[in-house]
């Protein structure tokens, strides 16, 4: 009996040949593939896939993403790398090296081609983040090409429920659809040195702390100037500067100690009851100053590339969030955020000083900050859920 049509369309000869990167080679099976098509997924995948890794240290992670997508860090038990999005090919290179325990596709479109390859091989696939059984394949409209790529899909982690009709419409088991709302680039909060955290604590006791955190040399001055201006109405007020480049330390501390009291955290200076500013001139310390401050500015949004951070690393330690108009790759949680009121934005440098003492203002730090932990719990339960699907037909598949 010859395969079925869908199975002859993906069969079809490819004009070109695919060359894999070497990268693949560092994972270790079993792998779990997650594959988007937007460089905005890219970031939810991202984060996604460290919270993962952290729950599943046992699986590997491929994450790949759409060529012009910022390329996501490489971490323990992570590949990244731009691959074309719905290449059948890949997955034949893909499974003759390693053994596949799961895949999550996060698009608007389906990857016909790459699902049916799947399904072919008994991979459970998860699709998250579609409102519609909508394909990027010109074949989407052969009289019954959706029912047969919709049959290899394990689970449909739905953005809302009001898109649980065009799947059953599509011919999907109710059983099969998930409800879990929008994925959202929630990174896992960031760590920091407990007895550090309480040491620092102590030193700024009674006194009101602020952050700028990853601050460029083209906005330093504005940090100083805003420093200046907010020391006036709370003369107790701290600053813990932290640079883009943390080797301008040096020169940050002299800069600042023309105006303020100054201490360098790499050279451990001292903190004082008179200490007004703290130059955190380190790496891998971020969840330290965000637990010790009230507000954050985030730095880089002032101008240039946008900011070095994403802002839902401070919204989820709790600080009240202040940035300029530029947003850079992180447009997407800062947007989120933004809607939820959850930050303040500034025009210029010259009203990052009134923003400040604005966000300090207890009441306005208190609402912010319960404005961005919705934001993020609401984040983390759709994370959550569809994690949840991932490993749990990633560990039938490993049992089978």
């Amino acid at each position: 009996m010859p395969p079925p049509l869908i199975d002859q369309i993906f069969r079809m000869p490819r004009r070109r040949s695919l060359d894999m990167p070497p990268a693949l080679d560092r994972l270790a099976s079993p792998v779990i593939w997650m594959l988007c098509d937007q460089p905005r997924a890219a970031q939810v995948l991202s984060a996604l896939s460290e919270t993962l890794l952290q729950r599943a240290p046992g699986f590997t992670v491929l994450l790949s993403y759409p060529e012009g997508a910022e390329e996501p860090p490489d971490l323990p038990g992570r590949v990244c790398m731009a691959l074309p999005f719905d290449e059948p090919e890949i997955v034949s290179r893909l499974l003759a090296r390693h053994r596949v325990a799961a895949v999550l596709i996060v698009a608007q479109d389906i990857p016909a081609g790459v699902i049916t390859a799947l399904g072919r091989e008994g991979v459970p696939v998860i699709l998250a983040e579609a409102d519609a059984p909508r394909f990027a394949s010109r074949w989407g409209r052969v009289p019954g090409f959706a029912r047969a790529v919709l049959g290899h899909i394990s689970t449909v982690c739905l953005p809302s429920e009001g898109a649980r009709s065009a799947w059953r419409e599509a011919g999907m088991s109710n059983a099969a659809l998930i409800s879990c709302g929008r994925l959202s680039a929630t990174p896992v909060a960031l760590g920091c040195n407990e007895s550090e955290r309480e040491e620092l604590a102590e030193n700024f006791r009674h006194r009101t702390v602020w952050l700028a955190a990853g601050v460029p040399e083209r906005e330093e001055e504005a940090v100083r100037a805003a420093h200046r201006e907010a020391l006036r109405e709370s003369h107790r007020l701290a600053l813990i500067l932290h640079p883009a480049d943390p080797m301008r330390g040096p020169v940050l501390r002299d800069m600042f100690s023309e105006h303020f009291i100054t201490a360098l955290r790499s050279e451990d200076d001292q903190i004082s009851p008179e200490t007004q500013v703290y130059i955190a001139d380190t790496d891998g310390e971020r969840g330290l100053w965000y637990r010790l401050a009230v507000a954050c500015f985030q730095g880089g949004t002032l101008g240039g590339e946008g900011a070095c951070y994403s802002p839902m690393e401070a919204a989820g330690l709790g600080c009240a969030i202040v940035h300029g108009r530029m947003f850079g790759r992180f447009s997407e949680p800062f947007d989120l955020l933004r809607e939820a009121r959850a930050t303040r934005m500034i025009q210029s440098a010259d009203a990052l000083g009134s923003a400040i003492c604005t966000a300090l203002r207890p009441e306005q730090a208190a609402d912010q900050a319960h404005r961005a932990w919705q934001v993020i719990s609401n984040g983390s339960e759709a994370t959550d859920t569809v994690i949840n699907a991932v490993l749990s037909a990633a560990a039938r598949e490993e049992a089978s």
